[in-house]
Order: C-alpha cells, then structure tokens, then sequence
C-alpha cells in the first residue's frame, strides 16, 4: 500500500494552515493558551525549528523551548529525553532577535510524526538539521 499521495494532501493543508495562524508571542499566556501537537519556532519572523508533541504535552515542551525550563533530565540532572532548543533560542535573544511560535492541531494524532516529518522535509528549518 503507498499512502504517500494522501500524506502529500494533508501536508499542504497544514502548510496553507499554518501560514494563516497567527506567531504567538514568547510569554507564558501565549505559551499556556496554545492548542496543538505541531509547533514553529521562528526567530525574527524566519522559520527555524519544527517539533512535535502530544497535544496534552505541548505546553511543558514550548516551556522547555522557549524558556529553558527542562524536565527532561534525571535525578542526577542527566539529560534524559529529547534536548530542547533552549540554547539555540537563548542566543536568538542575546541578538535581540524576537522569538515566536505558532501551532496547529493534526487529527488524528498518531499522524502527527509523520507531518512533522514531511514539514522538515519540506521547510528544512536550520535548527532541525542534526549536528546544529
């Protein structure tokens, strides 16, 4: 079975989605109200990262991003997940750049990782690129 022409579909559909949500600003009310389980990272407008989350779980991960706040570490303070973008959006703000987000909901939500996928694939943001 090749289901690649229906994941191509739905790929364009939330690319024409999110380039008409609005960038939420890097404060705690626009992080607390986002609803999704995709997620844009930009700085100063220009697409940097994209991630994915379970929808439940979106709020503790933009909290990791945004303002390095990690729960992804052990009791020996080991890291012990996926590494946030903290340290990239960090010396994003030193510039004096403005960081922002946007999300978008995929239903149903085990097809969030494959989208994420296509996005990458598609909008190769730079700090998706292994090794950055």
């Amino acid at each position: 079975m090749n289901f690649q022409n229906e994941i191509n579909v739905i790929t364009k559909e939330v690319i024409a989605e999110m380039e008409k949500v609005p960038f939420m600003n890097r404060t705690n009310e626009d992080r607390l109200s986002a609803i999704g389980n995709i997620y844009f990272l930009y700085s100063n407008g220009n697409l940097k990262y994209i991630g994915q989350r379970q929808a439940i779980g979106i709020k503790t991960r933009l909290d990791q991003h945004l303002f390095g706040k990690s729960y992804s570490v052990n009791e020996n303070n080991v890291q012990n997940g996926t590494v946030s973008k903290w340290n990239m959006v960090s010396k994003e703000l030193e510039k004096g750049n403005e960081i922002t987000f946007k999300t978008v909901l995929i239903k149903p939500d085990n097809l969030r990782t494959t989208i994420e996928l296509e996005l990458i694939a598609h909008f190769n943001p730079e700090w998706n690129i292994q090794g950055k």
